[in-house]
């Protein structure tokens, strides 16, 4: 009976020691590190992710590019400059040299204005080609910050499934550690043998081991958090979250939000369109084109052969051109079937795009649907693995459960927790690829 009494005492003291010593990592957690929200990940991230920035640098390039230039005439000005010294040595019948040094100097000034008033409709279509780029160039904007926001949204979700493994492997090591504990008192006692006592050295030892390569995974993932938010390798923060899955989505919703606001098929759609206007801007060659220039021409010019001092012109020219083309060797049929070409790939490409669509969306949705399912089951496995295993430990501390009975049902407590911690995390991830598919990630 005293026996029962200080194995019981020793049980409950190693228990009230391991709960003060996860409150206090707790407490320092607390102090130390700075918690953040999924909300602030992604706010941090869009703001200085490498990616992010260097798309949005290609954005501010392709808005620059579009321009009022194909309906604009160009203007230029010029100025040329030039002087002369040239030594004439003239010799007569008699022999005798005449030398003479000759100068002359001349000074061209002139504008030109140049303007394309027709080119076949090119310009309409050049100008929608480069609306197009925009909006295509928007798109692959969009398409980079989607990505980013699901990749920090699962490291989120990962870190947080991460720490409740790293709590469960804490609570496993603290019953180890008691089991370890009470099989050395008996040993000590001489109620058993040593064998029980070393087989529970060794389980802790395996516990600490499994607790310790979960720590490290714990702080990779948030080393590749911070790498993704760009923030400092050695900031300190920490999540106080849980995963929550949403209200069920509906397949037929997300198919037909896919459909219309997909940021990949938009995309293709608006490379379709350039792809269309490329065949106008080829066909556009076929016809002719006007042209009208403009131009004022100063000229001076000074030299020792004009009979004057100088001579000096100035004028002004203008005029229309018209350009016919007639024959370039096919060149132009080439160019309008190869833009074809191109047209029906872009078409079909969106053909494709939209079928793989619906495939991902369908076969994701499945797991995404049996995930929900399995969290009730895996839930109520949990909670009887874990009633078993309280019964399992009385049963341990009065010795009539054998140290390998009692490691089946740790072991099963663990695994069942996994399982529903998992089961949770994908879930998550696939609500979220959900979204990201359907276009509808960020409404």
């Amino acid at each position: 009976m005293k026996r029962k009494i200080i194995i019981s005492a020793t049980f409950i003291l190693l228990l009230l020691l391991s709960a003060r010593a996860q409150s206090s990592v707790n407490i320092n957690t607390a102090t130390e590190f700075k918690p953040i929200t999924l909300e602030e990940c992604i706010e941090r991230a869009v703001e200085a992710n490498y990616s992010v920035v260097i798309s949005g640098n290609n954005l501010e390039i392709t808005r620059n590019n579009v321009t009022l230039a194909p309906f604009l005439p160009t203007a230029s000005l010029s100025s040329r400059q030039n002087s002369s010294t040239s030594d004439q040595r003239n010799f007569n019948s008699e022999g005798v040299r005449e030398n003479s040094v000759v100068k002359s100097a001349s000074l061209i000034n002139s504008a030109s204005l140049s303007w394309r008033l027709f080119d076949g409709f090119a310009m309409f279509a050049t100008r929608e080609k480069q609306k197009e780029l925009l909006s295509q160039g928007e798109y692959n904007f969009r398409s980079v910050i989607e990505n980013l926001v699901m990749r920090i949204s699962a490291q989120y979700y990962q870190i947080i499934s991460l720490q409740n493994q790293v709590s469960l492997l804490t609570e496993l090591v603290a019953i180890s550690q008691v089991r370890y504990t009470q099989a050395l008192t008996r040993y000590n006692i001489g109620s058993d043998s040593g064998l029980e006592y070393k087989q529970a050295k060794i389980y802790l030892n395996s516990d600490s081991s499994r607790l310790m390569l979960q720590k490290e995974n714990l702080r990779n993932a948030y080393i590749e958090l911070y790498r993704m938010m760009n923030v400092s390798l050695e900031s300190q923060y920490t999540i106080n979250d849980t995963i929550i899955p949403a209200p069920q989505l509906e397949i037929v919703n997300l198919l037909e939000s896919a459909d219309i606001n997909n940021t990949t098929l938009n995309s293709l759609r608006a490379g379709e369109k350039i792809a269309v206007l490329d065949t106008k801007l080829a066909k556009a060659a076929r016809l002719p084109s006007v042209d009208f220039s403009a131009g004022y021409n100063y000229n001076f010019n000074r030299s020792q052969y004009f009979p004057s001092k100088f001579n000096e012109s100035d004028g002004l020219n203008w005029g229309f051109s018209l350009s016919v083309p007639l024959f370039n060797g096919n060149e132009i049929n080439r160019r309008v079937k190869n833009a074809k070409i191109l047209e029906e790939n872009a078409r079909l490409s969106i053909e494709r795009e939209m079928q793989n669509i619906e495939s991902d969306l369908r076969q994701l949705y499945n797991l995404y649907t049996n995930n929900l399912r399995l969290i009730a089951f895996e839930e109520e496995s949990r909670e009887s693995a874990y009633l078993n295993l309280e019964a399992a430990m009385e049963k341990y501390r009065l010795g009539s459960l054998s140290g390998i009975e009692f490691r089946d049902y740790q072991l099963s407590y663990l695994d069942a927790s996994n399982r529903k911690m998992n089961t949770l995390y994908q879930a998550k991830v696939s609500e979220i690829t959900l979204l990201l598919m359907a276009g509808n990630l960020f409404r």
